[in-house]
């Protein structure tokens, strides 16, 4: 019986140590995918008629123009929804402001553990990096989550897109309290440069599919309650 308990607490820490490791970016995941849009809470409501799923409220960027509401896409994989916060417009993003005209797929993000400066990570990953940003976002609850950023340099995906490696210095991971229910399918890169990402969607197994030809864009495909939904 003693033995049986023992065994019971290894295993379950096991299994608590897989999880709490398996969003520490120590090898390259997709992280999340970005949908903005003109107005957040019009978004929303589109996004939980479209799914079924109602997705949570993540808080304000530290940019004080825009806000997101989260939902999971799977394990340490999140959408984010992500426009104006209340009481700000359009006007207020700048220059950024046409890649929210309307809803759609903006950009997403790897998550890997950049360290201080993008130099390493780039030998380790085989792709260029910009320089790495500071960035976070006030949660509602007043806690603060914090992060590194650095761009992926050599991607074209059209105007408006974008597309960065993020390294998280807080926790929990956003997909671990997001609403759960929705699953990636796939998530389509079509533009110049996808073909610097073939080595690390093969060697970790990623359901992106590239496509270097053609029109430039990012769309996804999602399992929904509803069944399954494109988001472009």
């Amino acid at each position: 019986m003693k033995a049986k308990f023992i065994i019971s607490v290894m295993l379950a820490l096991f299994s608590y140590n897989a999880s709490a490791q398996s969003c520490s970016g120590a090898s390259i995941a997709l992280d999340h995918i970005i949908w903005a849009v003109p107005d957040l809470e019009v978004g929303v409501q589109d996004f939980r008629e479209r799914t079924g799923i109602d997705p949570v409220y993540g808080g304000e960027h530290t940019n004080g123009v825009t806000a997101n509401y989260l939902a999971s896409l799977g394990p340490c994989l999140y959408m984010e929804i992500v426009g104006p916060k209340a009481g700000a417009n359009l006007a207020d993003l700048g220059d950024r402001a046409g890649g929210y005209a309307e809803p759609n797929i903006a950009g997403f993000a790897f998550r890997y553990n950049l360290g201080e400066t993008s130099e390493t990570a780039m030998k380790v990953l085989g792709i260029n990096l910009g320089p790495i940003n500071e960035g976070g976002r006030i949660k509602p609850d007043g806690s603060a989550l914090a992060w590194r950023t650095a761009g992926l340099v050599d991607l074209d995906l059209g105007p408006g897109k974008f597309q960065f490696v993020i390294n998280w210095l807080s926790e929990p991971h956003p997909a671990t309290t997001s609403p759960e229910g929705a699953s990636l399918v796939t998530l389509t890169l079509a533009g110049d440069g996808v073909r610097t990402l073939k080595k690390i969607v093969e060697e970790e197994r990623l359901p992106i599919v590239l496509q270097p030809a053609g029109r430039k864009g990012v769309w996804m495909m999602l399992n929904t309650p509803k069944g399954r939904v494109i988001f472009k």
